[in-house]
């Protein structure tokens, strides 16, 4: 049987939430195991359950038990990625996939690929590329990005010598490897890869639907960077024109405290709603269904696994309109000026006024969005790996 270790280091949490980066090697990893693949992970307890929760079982090399979430948390799981752990050093013949560019999930594959060079085949995932004036960057304190910028730059320059492949997430991301120091003497390893969706799953489940319960929903990590105060903005302008009108939040993450908080101070629990992670696909895709809008006012994306979930449900997405966005996504979904809060919420009112124009974005988006199968994506993946 083949082996293959995903490497996740920055699940944390004893029930963590769900990111994009996560849910792609998830999706990933189980195709391949239907392809005979033994899939091992390098992460956290968390990261086994989440995997579990998905329908991934794992053979786990623990990195920590720890149930702590803060930001502190990453700089030790930094610490510990430098040392393999006990179970891995006989791992010695496989795939070794870094499921992000951070240095905590490069590192190891980088070991791992020195102690047995012919052997190891390393891929490693690249999802977005943060710009050099770290400063810059919308909705992340000045440290953060600082940091962010540093671990994200050196697993890059390690990843372009010592990977066999370098799996940029969009074109867009291929673009920011080009265009950064170091990364365009490398193109030769470098194959752009997508992302997916269940659709005929999440077609079944939907069809299950007959009602709309909710105006809108956000299903995204609840941080800053993801839009997730300016949702609350944007929600309290909602209301002024449509006071009954109902948000539910799905997810989890650092701000989540602090969102909650600002609801309450703004009055606004009778109208936004946190539901916490939802595990359950069919659950989660019910929600979805339920719900007339997708919303997703985020500073930063690359493919935004969330969207195309949303657009096979048959939810009209609204989302400010990355660059990296409307390269994957085009015109089949409404695109408004990042920071325009305004705009947003007026685009919001119009769409819940106008069943019409929903029904029309929908049945272009559910069609856009049947292109992009997991298990095609998989498996043309896994063949470039192989091959190289």
């Amino acid at each position: 049987m083949k082996e293959a270790l995903f490497i996740a280091n920055a699940i944390v949490g004893g029930m963590p939430g769900l990111t994009g980066g996560e849910m792609r090697f998830i999706e990933i990893a189980k195709n391949w195991q239907k392809r005979s693949y033994k899939i091992h992970l390098m992460s956290s307890k968390g990261g086994q359950r989440l995997c579990e929760k998905l329908g991934l079982k794992v053979v786990l090399h623990n990195i920590s038990s720890s149930k702590e979430t803060g930001r502190l948390t990453f700089i030790k799981r930094f610490v510990k990625s430098l040392f393999l752990t006990k179970s891995l050093r006989k791992f010695d013949s496989g795939v070794v996939y870094a499921s992000s560019e951070q240095i905590y999930d490069v590192i190891p594959g980088v070991i791992l690929k020195l102690k047995n060079s012919q052997r190891i085949k390393l891929a490693v995932a690249v999802h977005w590329l943060p710009p050099i004036k770290w400063w810059e960057r919308k909705q992340s304190a000045f440290l953060n990005s600082l940091l962010f910028l540093i671990s994200e730059r050196l697993g890059l320059l390690l990843s372009c010598f010592f990977a066999d492949r370098l799996l940029p997430v969009s074109k867009a991301t291929k673009e920011q490897i080009r265009e950064s120091l170091f990364g365009r003497f490398f193109l030769s390893k470098i194959t752009i890869v997508e992302c997916g969706v269940n659709l005929e799953e999440i077609k079944k489940i939907c069809r299950k639907v007959k009602t709309k319960k909710y105006e809108a929903v956000f299903m995204k990590r609840i941080q800053a960077v993801k839009g997730i105060f300016d949702l609350i903005d944007i929600w309290e302008e909602v209301i002024k024109k449509l006071p009954r009108a109902k948000l539910i939040v799905i997810g989890s993450g650092i701000d989540e405290e602090a969102a909650q908080k600002m609801v309450t101070k703004k009055g606004l629990d009778e109208n936004i709603e946190f539901l916490g992670v939802i595990y359950d696909m069919e659950e989660k895709f019910t929600k979805l269904a339920e719900s007339k809008l997708f919303l997703l006012p985020s500073y930063e994306e690359n493919w935004a696994i969330v969207i195309g979930e949303a657009m096979a449900a048959g939810v009209p997405v609204i989302s400010y309109g990355l660059p990296e966005l409307v390269d994957v996504w085009q015109d089949n979904f409404v695109s408004v000026p990042v920071g325009r809060k305004d705009i947003f919420a007026q685009k919001i009112i119009e769409f819940l006024e106008n069943a019409t124009g929903r029904g029309t974005l929908s049945r272009k988006a559910v069609e856009y969005v049947a292109q992009f199968d997991w298990e095609n994506i998989a498996e043309k993946e896994l063949k470039s790996i192989e091959e190289k």
